[in-house]
């Protein structure tokens, strides 16, 4: 793979001009950085929250409190990233660079937010299940995933991008870690009670991706490179 041309004229000038455009990671933790990472982790966080456990746990959950085959689980899995998929060919990719992004990112929390509900207030029966998937699948298609991949490229300059990606999903691949040890736990003093925490988790997500998201749409990188100085 052949580095990006953003990423080689940054190191060219930080060859040439070093005291000017030297880069160091202790940088990262300026005040300008710091409310990007936070907004950034506060947005994917409670959103991974959601999607981990549904990761680990969804096809056990369809089998033990849904009462389906090992078979239809995995056949759901398949429906959920099939779906997935299409959702990010044909919402986010041709969309997210023309409209409001912060519309586009509340829409797809709102979608998630009540395919959540769905298990927390129905039994989990197949058709229950089913649009659950789907509404799951197509929300997170146009959601925070592709937006938090979006915006840690957005709001950080080349040379210290790649650090704070590393940063932000370390703190929140380790907080799930913590986090999925309990799940078992809260599935077997009733799965409601966890779908109706699950469904929390994407509303705060969605609050704060819709709160702060930044309005990016019709900017180049250059420009976006400029504004960070």
């Amino acid at each position: 793979m052949h580095e990006s041309a953003h990423w080689l004229e940054a190191q060219a000038a930080e060859k040439d001009s070093p005291a000017k455009h030297r880069v160091r990671v202790r940088d990262l933790f300026q005040p300008r950085y710091i409310g990007g990472m936070a907004f950034l982790v506060g947005m994917y966080l409670f959103w991974n929250l959601w999607a981990g456990t549904n990761g680990f746990f969804f096809p056990y959950i369809l089998r033990t409190v849904g009462s389906q085959t090992q078979a239809m689980s995995v056949t759901l899995q398949m429906l959920s990233f099939g779906t997935g998929m299409l959702s990010i060919a044909f919402i986010f990719m041709p969309l997210s660079d023309r409209v409001n992004q912060r519309a586009l990112f509340a829409a797809s929390a709102i979608i998630q937010i009540v395919g959540m509900a769905l298990l927390a207030i129905f039994p989990l029966s197949l058709p229950v299940a089913i649009v659950h998937v789907l509404m799951m699948a197509i929300g997170q298609g146009f959601g925070a995933q592709c937006f938090f991949q979006l915006w840690s490229s957005e709001l950080f300059p080349t040379l210290l991008r790649s650090t704070a990606q590393g940063v932000m999903f370390a703190v929140v691949r380790v907080t799930l870690g913590f986090w999925s040890f309990f799940v078992p736990v809260l599935t077997a003093t009733g799965f409601h009670t966890l779908a109706w925490i699950l469904t929390g988790f994407l509303a705060v997500s969605g609050f704060v991706g819709t709160t702060w998201a930044p309005r990016n749409e019709g900017k180049s990188l250059a420009d976006l490179e400029a504004k960070l100085g």
